[in-house]
């Protein structure tokens, strides 16, 4: 706006002024040219005045209330269906007892097998999911990592609170313990009911096996009638007896295991139409996303002869070996020496890194004789990697190409050296912290495989 309100007065420069000032510039210029006598301003300040009615006019029109019922209403969000992987397979493994003695029963496991078979789990990189995430992932409901674990423990033994689920905090690992109501706080080595809802307070997930523990497909001379009415109780008063005692905990989930595994086409038919979400036998098969739900089957684990378990682990490429597990431990020398690994790795096992980028790295020169055409290197998320190996070193190496957004990351090498006739499989994994990345720049480094200060792995 310009304004030259007396030709005896300078010209203003042009400026920007806002609305709200005009009013107050306007009275000022008036009341000075008045008192100064300019008679031809008069004609000048009827044009500004006509000028700040207009613009006034229109700040009123602007300020007028917004009729919210004008206003149309915001997009429907779009509903972002998950990502299914249908190819993604689990091993269930199923467990009984536990003992930290020796047993000749097959259904009870030393609990030092049972943390190395825990610590060989995290070994070969596999993540163990719960039954909530199982079931989900079977529901098109969340997706699962393309190779899984699940935990599941049978009946009510009192060591499954003493002695397994210490080893099971210690990992972290969610598991399923399936009650029979018969066994439950009768004394003994059955699990009380407040042992129980210390289960449920760490990691355990409660379902269903049974009132009885009875074989589901014999009928024992009943009717038809007769046996509809026992396996109707059998699979839901058992389930609505962990509703009345366990449901406050928020724990109890309704799948089903069959006692002993065995069961008949009228059980599962009962068995599905009660809604049981999922129901579990012992055959010893990894299950897919198409598997039946109401026949899922589990690899039992014997206590003597560990039998089952290194099948369960081996989804393809190869399991990790028994002796490729030794070649990453410390062992002890005839004279009771300490003695190093004969492989070491980095990153290493169970280590917590900020950087996503780390820098894979296995060194083998303590073994004679490698095989540079045997060596097949896995990462978890990467699959069949490209590494490098270096004979004059006996590094194998490989620099991952994107940032890792996964929590737990598994690395595995098969190789054959020349003391061993046919392929050793090792294998470790290591843990992300990607809320470390934002600390410091220097973390983030491709290839620095430094763990985090403990103040940071503690967070």
């Amino acid at each position: 706006m310009r304004l030259r309100l007396c030709p005896a007065m300078p010209r203003i420069p042009s400026m920007k002024l806002p609305p709200f000032l005009l009013p107050s510039l306007a009275v000022a210029c008036s009341a000075g040219l008045l008192l100064s006598g300019c008679e031809k301003v008069k004609p000048y300040l009827e044009t500004v005045k006509n000028a700040l009615d207009r613009e006034t006019a229109a700040e009123a029109a602007a300020r007028q209330p917004i009729n919210e019922a004008d206003i149309p209403p915001p997009p429907a969000p779009v509903k972002m269906e998950p990502v299914i992987n249908k190819e993604a397979r689990v091993s269930v493994l199923g467990y009984h007892d536990f003992t930290d003695g020796s047993s000749t029963n097959d259904m009870i496991l030393n609990i030092e097998d049972f943390r190395r078979q825990m610590q060989a789990i995290r070994d070969a990189g596999l993540p163990v999911i719960s039954m909530r995430q199982f079931l989900d992932w079977k529901q098109a409901k969340a997706d699962i990592p393309a190779e899984s674990i699940l935990i599941t423990i049978d009946d009510g033994w009192k060591a499954t609170h003493t002695l397994a689920m210490g080893v099971l905090k210690e990992f972290e690992y969610p598991y399923t313990v399936f009650l029979y109501k018969d066994y439950v706080d009768i004394g003994g080595r059955s699990l009380t009911y407040e042992e129980i809802r210390e289960l449920a307070a760490n990691g355990a997930t409660l379902s269903s096996h049974s009132l009885s523990h009875q074989n589901m497909a014999r009928r024992d001379g009943r009717s038809e009638a007769a046996y509809d009415a026992w396996l109707r109780a059998e699979l839901e008063d058992s389930y609505r007896f962990l509703e009345e005692h366990f449901g406050d905990t928020g724990a109890v989930i309704k799948t089903f295991a069959f006692p002993y595994g065995i069961y008949s086409d009228r059980a599962l038919e009962l068995a599905e139409n009660f809604g049981y979400e999922a129901c579990f036998t012992v055959n010893g098969q990894k299950t897919g996303w198409d598997t039946d739900n109401m026949q899922v089957g589990r690899y039992v684990i014997h206590g003597t002869t560990l039998a089952n378990f290194e099948p369960a682990l081996n989804f393809g490429g190869g399991s990790v070996t028994s002796a490729g597990r030794k070649l990453l431990t410390e062992s002890t020398s005839e004279t009771g020496e300490e003695q190093p690994p004969l492989v070491t790795v980095q990153p290493s096992a169970s280590s917590v890194l900020g950087n996503r980028l780390p820098l894979i790295e296995i060194d083998l020169s303590r073994l004679d004789g490698v095989d540079p055409a045997s060596l097949t290197l896995r990462v978890t998320g990467f699959g069949l990697v490209p590494h490098r190996f270096d004979p004059a070193t006996g590094l194998v190496t490989y620099q991952i190409p994107q940032r890792i957004r996964i929590g737990t990351c598994g690395v595995q090498l098969s190789f054959r050296h020349a003391g061993s006739s046919d392929n050793e499989v090792i294998g470790w994994s290591f843990e992300i912290d990607p809320a470390a990345e934002y600390l410091s720049s220097d973390v983030t480094a491709p290839g620095k495989n430094d763990p985090l200060p403990s103040t940071a792995q503690d967070s």
